[in-house]
């Protein structure tokens, strides 16, 4: 039952309960199973509110199921796993970091040297058509450059896993289609 490289739930179905201001438990998740095969692409659709973003939040080792498990590349997720980008709905990238730091960051937090991994944010950079922005901060940038930039920042790791909760609500239809 265990593929030893997609993204799969492990042994049980998940399931996630949050506590409510009010002290109650409420069911995000109740049950769900998914397998995504490696090299597929799979698109979670659904209503607002409905588990979309607790979903990939799971896979993506930033919280744990309430019940049943989850794995990514043939191993349990426990906590954050390398091989695993998630660009999240809103950018999530650091203020006080120019465009070139923010997409340089996860390179250097793996021990890429530091030569290496500002050469490499430069390339993603150009391949997001944000070359010559790369001295600006997030406050400086567009919607759309911000997010281009968050795409950058999860693509310059090769992650074998690429999670994006709605990567390009920001992004006019234009560079919609070149992303």
């Amino acid at each position: 039952d265990r593929d030893v490289t997609g993204v799969q739930t492990c042994a049980l179905p998940i399931s996630k309960r949050f506590s409510t201001p009010g002290g109650t438990a409420f069911t995000a998740l109740r049950d769900v199973t998914m397998t995504v095969e490696p090299g597929r692409f799979c698109a979670v659709v659904g209503p607002s509110g409905c588990g979309k973003s607790t979903t990939l939040t799971l896979v993506a080792g930033l919280d744990r199921p309430s019940e049943g498990s989850v794995g990514a590349g043939g191993r349990p997720v426990d906590g954050i796993a390398r091989g695993t980008s998630f660009m999240f709905q809103t950018d999530a990238l650091l203020p006080w970091k120019t465009v070139l730091g923010n997409v340089a960051m996860g390179p250097l937090f793996h021990g890429v040297p530091k030569k290496t991994a500002l050469t490499d944010a430069r390339e993603w950079l150009r391949l997001v058509g944000l070359a010559g922005f790369e001295n600006h901060h997030p406050h400086q940038l567009s919607g759309g450059m911000r997010k281009r930039v968050s795409l950058a920042a999860a693509l310059i790791n090769e992650p074998s896993v690429l999670l994006m909760d709605e990567p390009f609500g920001a992004l006019d239809v234009q560079t919609k289609a070149i992303m």
